[in-house]
């Protein structure tokens, strides 16, 4: 029999409507007669998988209708890669046309942890984890490291900085080893750039945002990075030279035909550090300027971010080529260490030395993180660099407490140096003018 053109026009509309309609439907049906009750499931982050009764009903958010005589007590698992599984059972049943509501938060699965054992040549330098994670006087082991890529700082008074990237691996242990050189000589960089806010690294370093100046740096060739989302990443090398600044300003290019992401992480409040993928990226800025996170090859990616005084903060975030993804986290007060403070110590310039008590910690920025007190004692920090006024400050510490000094260096006047032919340009004047007054009285 030949179908006619309205009825099968007719028959592709029934047909697209009964598609549309079960791509529309939202709740899942667990309920054998009876009135019917629901239970709404959400969880962070969502599209979890849920699994209600045993039976795979969607990823969250979800909504399962139940029948109000059916069995009372039901059992919801969720589950969601790099998260323990969450399970909760409910007794009884919703009521005819109500609807319950279930939210999981889930915990990330901590992996397994390794270590890094720093060691130095001379002992007795400070060593910096991820930019103030952690800290140790060489020889010393970094414990409960995630595994990943981590940077290790050291530095000694009267050294060159000595900087390195491991990967810690679960259960293993990294060394870092430094051969410190004697640094009596040292020099600045002031680095801008178009726009600004880019990620600089110096030799490798991360030093904030630009634009600023990095001191400290050891008389000779240093390489400049640049990083900014949605531009190309710039490098170059320029020379420090002794007691001198060496400015540097750059015009970023923009990406042309992208075949990797970014990420953009901001945090409240600032100065968390930043790994994605347990890899250590920087440390979370004040203002509007976010850490950039670039040439991240397309996918999903695990961001934690950690901040002394503050609960770990964990999530997921979904890289797009040619697209900048934004992480904004709101750190929660909790999980720092009683009898301990933490400390972040700056200066303007960067690169100066600090003491606690007289004692050599390292070279700005520098941060300590659950540093044991005692309340009873005073604490003098001072800040040092060549060719300008010490810093000092005193005062006494309560546990708990979290330290901010940021030191705006004053140079030191530099007074105006008499020639060294002066005295004898003066003897001269002196011979001349005496001889002057004998001829004019020998000629009376």
């Amino acid at each position: 029999m030949e179908i006619s053109r309205l009825q099968w026009i007719l028959f592709v509309s029934l047909i697209l409507f009964a598609v549309t309609a079960a791509g529309a439907a939202e709740t899942v049906s667990a309920s054998v007669g009876g009135d019917t009750g629901y239970y709404s499931i959400q969880s962070s982050p969502s599209g979890a998988s849920v699994t209600f009764d045993g039976k795979y009903v969607g990823q969250s958010p979800v909504v399962v209708d139940v029948s109000t005589t059916g069995t009372p007590g039901h059992t919801i698992v969720i589950n969601a890669p790099n998260y323990q599984t969450w399970t909760q059972t409910v007794q009884g049943n919703p009521g005819s046309g109500q609807t319950i509501s279930i939210f999981a938060a889930l915990n990330p699965v901590q992996p397994p942890t390794g270590t890094i054992y720093v060691s130095s040549s001379p002992q007795g330098a400070s060593a910096i984890l991820d930019g103030g994670a952690d800290s140790l006087v060489t020889p010393g082991t970094f414990y409960n490291v995630v595994p990943g890529y981590h940077t290790v700082k050291v530095s000694m008074a009267g050294y060159q900085s000595y900087s390195q990237q491991v990967q810690v691996v679960s259960g293993g242990t990294a060394s870092v080893y430094a051969n410190l050189m004697l640094n009596p000589q040292s020099g600045s960089l002031s680095v801008s750039s178009t726009p600004k806010g880019a990620g600089l690294y110096v030799d490798g370093i991360y030093q904030g945002e630009t634009n600023q100046i990095v001191g400290g740096l050891a008389v000779g060739s240093h390489t400049v990075t640049l990083k900014l989302a949605g531009y190309q990443t710039y490098t170059n090398t320029y020379v420090v030279n002794y007691a001198q600044t060496t400015y540097v300003s750059v015009t970023m290019t923009p990406v042309q035909n992208p075949t990797t992401g970014a990420m953009t992480v901001i945090s409240s409040p600032s100065g968390a550090a930043v790994y994605v993928n347990g890899n250590y990226q920087g440390i979370t800025t004040q203002g509007s300027d976010p850490l950039d996170v670039l040439d991240l090859t397309p996918g999903t990616y695990t961001v934690l971010l950690k901040k002394n005084g503050y609960q770990d903060y964990t999530t997921t975030a979904k890289v797009t080529a040619g697209q900048t993804t934004q992480v904004v986290a709101t750190l929660q007060a909790g999980g720092g260490t009683s009898g301990t403070v933490s400390a972040e110590i700056s200066s303007t310039p960067e690169g100066a030395d600090v003491y606690i008590n007289n004692l050599y910690k390292g070279v700005t920025p520098l941060a300590f993180q659950n540093v044991p007190v005692d309340t009873s004692q005073t604490y003098t920090i001072m800040i040092k660099l060549d060719g300008y006024n010490p810093y000092t400050t005193s005062g006494t510490v309560t546990p708990g407490q979290y330290i901010q000094i940021n030191a705006a260096l004053s140079p030191v006047p530099t007074t105006p140096t008499k020639s060294p032919l002066f005295p004898a340009i003066a003897i001269v004047a002196l011979v001349s003018g005496a001889f002057l007054v004998f001829a004019r009285k020998k000629q009376h």
